[in-house]
């Protein structure tokens, strides 16, 4: 600051409402509790900084933390800065005033100094004013909102004087648009600051739901409020200036897609707020960049024709203007969605962008950045430069999974551009079949293969070539989607044949549709032949999507091998490559990531992952087989069913299941409907599970048992269930070890493991116990060295009876086992199942549950005997027997009991 400070005349007054914040009154506003907690964690640090754009809630942030102090009994100065009060003299007089209205009779040294005659140095009264503070008793905070209004060439030298020089037990704490730079200043004091971001300061997701629903009264349903977050990034300016706009909307979906940094609320509060007092120069970087996805220095260089774009870039982070880093060096960075379309809009004013979008494609495609030179070149309407780097890279694009940008833009492109363009075509049949549109994808293939393959139009070259061979890859893999595995594997080993050694990527590619296709066949031993012809050619490319892929179908194989562990491990390494080369959010992890939860699902370990699935489930398009997808949601419902959550796990399921109808979905709406079967057994509903074990019977009864053996399994698992709960054990015997004996190749230990796990049951109600103990055991062992948890867990249902009855046999070997035992009690704990009641319920046989059902529906003993082909006599004796058993004495009361223990629905 400057040496002397002139005389600040006592007449010029001051606002007290800069003494107090402007959110004390009036509209309801958002608790921001975890930043709060936060503040109140740091709150022995000297220094204390809300830094972020405008409109991220600062200042609410701020005045809420002020309240909680005072209602803590601190003291709490408030000084809300004005730029019209930069003079040094007039900040301190602001200063010395917001101290006294929080402690009065304080700071009076300070003044006499600031209305005195003498021009005393500013480090005078700074010194003055500290020793005001010094005789405050107990803590206080001083508090400093909109910091970076205040301008003043010595703001830099007097803050940090003063930061330096604070007693012990006064805080200083500041919101700001602009970073501090004298806090960055040799020698730093940033180990003195806590720090709160605009990373920190954008609302979560849950906190914009309760924006929505708390504060704006306005009900969103899940899509909307997707949408909107998704949008907004979190900034509660743009959220409030959509909440104020959408009443007035009649086509809130509509209004919801377009909502862009042009809206009219959006664009006039960053016109007003934000850029129209930065200088023009500035300006105009901002609106020629912002065409840019993203941008470094160098790349906008190019664009804007001058050589400062190193120093722009860094004066946008230091004052914050919407510049989000995207990578730990500091090089690369991206505007605010919003505020790029703003600045988008901006420069449409002032002509076509086209020639800056052209200068953004010939410098990536000079840095080896050939999606991006693409996408460019595609908005610019440069076509012809667009189909030469395909023709060049696409082959290249495909194998790196870097084709989803190029693929946006090129299905908005005349359709009169796409067919002058063989290239254009190959790639917009990669686009159909992400849309899930097969059959107009696989014409368009055939009929751009005839025509290059034929000589009609552009002539054939290389790059063509090797675009063709893509195109086919397409094919088999579109195949592969609709589970036509034969003909995917005629395509996939035709090609295979056909491309040379020296295509390793094509060659990589095709062995990796031929393994998950062989792999969904079961016969995993040419799954795993294809997956080393896949890794062999790998040794002699750079394909890190196609070495994820490998790992992917490997680790689906080892599922089936029971190799639990080895699948996980491979899956995790292969996640770390993805984030490492791809990013945390790659779309390339989803698929990886629905494998990996299954994985994690069967060793009781899924509950982190359990947050990735609803999004990597979304995408529902040739990269991402309904195969894996099916097991994410499988892994989704089952998770929230078996946690406790068991109506709305199966809701989920029912959902899921409903969109499963057609063709290429029978073996996942099988394993979906087993899944069903299941879960309403558990629920004590056995009528509904019956009938969806009859409609699971006929889907299957047309399905050969040698392509859907997984499928086959699921059902006799179900039928066993199904007969153990009604009490015919030896149908339930018969239909596992039927089952069990096709299942003896060494990759269907999975299935074997289930399957025996459910028989030891079946032994035990027999009568064989010595035989259920023996197979109980191998199982246990087996299955737990394998590292299977679920797999006890899910069928407690069933195995807790049997395990009690062991224990009272061996008691010494289940001993060793104790915690299993916990593990079974625990989860009937959860779905509410009474233990204690196992055995009246497994003691009613079928005929007696079925003399039962006609007795809840009102039929007199007469009745029932006609129905079932029996004698009356017949009848009063059973329904004795079931009297005994459950412990009644009439009709009503076998009814009702007959309820609670799920011997009968509800309905």
């Amino acid at each position: 600051m400057t040496n002397q400070t002139p005389s600040c005349p006592s007449a010029i007054p001051l606002l007290r409402t800069k003494l107090y914040p402007a959110h004390g009154e009036g509209a309801p506003l958002l608790e921001r509790s975890a930043l709060l907690e936060r503040l109140q964690a740091a709150r022995e640090q000297r220094l204390i900084v809300l830094s972020a754009p405008a409109g991220f809630g600062k200042s609410t942030v701020l005045s809420q933390w002020r309240r909680r102090l005072q209602a803590q009994g601190a003291r709490v100065a408030w000084l809300s800065c004005d730029e019209a009060d930069s003079e040094p003299p007039r900040f301190l007089q602001y200063l010395v005033a917001a101290i006294e209205a929080a402690c009065p009779g304080v700071g009076r040294s300070a003044s006499a100094l600031l209305q005195g005659e003498v021009n005393w140095p500013i480090e005078a009264v700074i010194d003055a004013f500290l020793e005001d503070l010094k005789g405050i008793p107990g803590e206080l905070y001083l508090m400093l909102d909109d910091f970076h209004r205040i301008r003043h060439p010595s703001l830099g030298q007097g803050a940090r004087y003063l930061v330096e020089r604070l007693p012990k037990h006064v805080r200083l704490a500041v919101s700001t648009r602009y970073q501090p730079r004298f806090l960055e200043e040799p020698p730093s004091l940033g180990g003195w600051a806590f720090w709160l971001k605009v990373e920190d300061l954008r609302l979560t997701r849950a906190e914009t739901a309760a924006y929505f629903r708390d504060i704006k009264r306005l009900a969103l349903d899940e899509a909307e409020l997707n949408q909107l977050y998704t949008r907004t990034e979190g900034w509660i300016t743009a959220l409030h200036l959509a909440a104020l706009a959408l009443p007035r909307q009649h086509d809130r979906a509509a209004f919801l897609a377009g909502l862009s940094g042009s809206e009219r609320n959006i664009a006039d509060y960053l016109a007003e707020d934000v850029v129209a007092s930065l200088p023009e120069a500035l300006q105009l970087f901002l609106d020629q960049t912002s065409v840019l996805d993203e941008f470094n220095a160098d790349l906008c260089n190019a664009l804007t024709g001058r050589h400062d774009g190193r120093d722009m870039l860094r004066r946008l982070q230091g004052e914050q203007l919407f510049v989000i880093p995207l990578d730990e060096q500091g090089e690369w960075f991206r505007y605010h969605h919003l505020f790029a379309e703003f600045l988008q809009a901006r420069l449409a004013k002032r002509g076509d962008p086209a020639h800056l979008l052209h200068a953004a494609a010939r410098w990536c495609e000079s840095h080896d950045l050939a999606d991006k030179s693409i996408k460019y070149a595609l908005r610019a309407r440069d076509y012809a430069f667009a189909a030469e780097l395909l023709e060049r890279q696409g082959a290249r694009l495909i194998a790196g999974n870097r084709v989803y940008g190029i693929l946006a833009i090129l299905k908005d492109i005349p359709p009169v551009v796409i067919a002058e363009q063989p290239v254009f075509q190959i790639f917009y049949a990669w686009q159909l079949a992400f849309e899930q549109k097969f059959a107009e994808s696989e014409a368009l293939i055939e009929e751009v293969s005839t025509r290059l393959t034929q000589g009609r139009g552009k002539g054939i070259h290389f790059g063509l070539i090797e675009l063709l061979a893509a195109a086919q890859v397409l094919k088999a893999l579109v195949l592969l989607y609709q589970d036509k595995l034969e003909a995917c594997l005629k395509v996939a080993g035709h090609w295979l044949a056909l491309v040379p050694q020296n295509q390793p990527v094509f060659r990589a590619s095709l062995a990796c549709v031929q393994a998950a296709a062989f792999a969904l066949l079961g016969e995993f031993g040419e799954a795993a032949k294809a997956i080393a012809v896949a890794r062999e050619c790998l040794r002699e490319c750079e394909s890190e999507y196609l070495h994820v892929m490998a790992s992917l179908i490997e680790a689906l194989i080892c599922k089936e091998y029971g190799e639990l562990e080895r699948g996980r491990a491979l899956a995790e390494a292969a996640r770390a490559r993805v984030e490492q080369v791809f990013g945390r959010r790659s779309r390339v992890g989803g698929p990886l990531g629905l494998a990996y939860a299954d994985l994690l699902y069967e060793q009781d370990r899924h509950g982190a992952i359990l947050a990735e699935l609803p999004l990597a489930t979304t995408w529902r398009d040739v990269a991402t087989p309904v195969e894996l997808i099916s097991r994410g949601k499988l892994v989704m419902a089952r998770a929230r069913f078996f946690a406790g959550a068991a109506e709305q796990g199966l809701e989920e399921l029912d959902e899921w299941l409903s969109g499963l109808q057609g063709p290429g979905y029978e073996r996942v709406f099988a394993l979906g409907m087993g899944c069903k079967v299941q879960f309403l057994l558990w629920l004590r509903r056995p009528n509904e599970a019956q009938r969806i074990y009859m409609q699971l019977e006929r889907h299957l009864a047309a399905l050969p048992i040698e392509r859907y053996g997984d499928a086959h399994t699921a059902l006799a698992l179900s039928q066993a269930r199904l007969a153990l709960s009604e009490r015919r054990v030896e149908k339930a015997q018969a239909s596992l070890e039927t089952c069990l004996a096709k299942q003896g190749a060494e990759h269907q230990r999975d299935r074997r493991l289930r399957l025996s796990l459910l028989l030891s049951v079946a032994y035990w109600r027999k009568g064989n116990s010595e035989k259920a103990f023996a197979l109980l055991r191998t199982t246990l062992e087996e299955a737990w060295q394998c590292g299977y948890r679920r797999l006890f867990q899910d069928e407690a249902l069933w195995l807790l009876p049997l395990w009690d009855a062991w224990s009272s046999a061996e008691p010494k070997r289940a001993a060793a086992w104790q915690g299993v035992a916990e593990m079974l009690r625990e989860q009937c704990r959860r779905l509410a199942v009474d233990t204690e009641s196992f055995e009246e319920n497994q003691d009613v046989s079928h005929r007696e549950r079925e003399i039962l059902r006609l007795v809840a529906a009102g039929l007199s003993n007469r009745d029932i005997a006609q129905a079932v082909h029996l004698s009356e006599a017949t009848i009063k004796w059973h329904l004795h027997n079931l009297f005994s058993k459950l412990g009644v004495r009439s009709r009503t009361q076998a009814v009702l009991k007959g309820k609670s223990l799920g011997l009968l629905s509800e309905a």
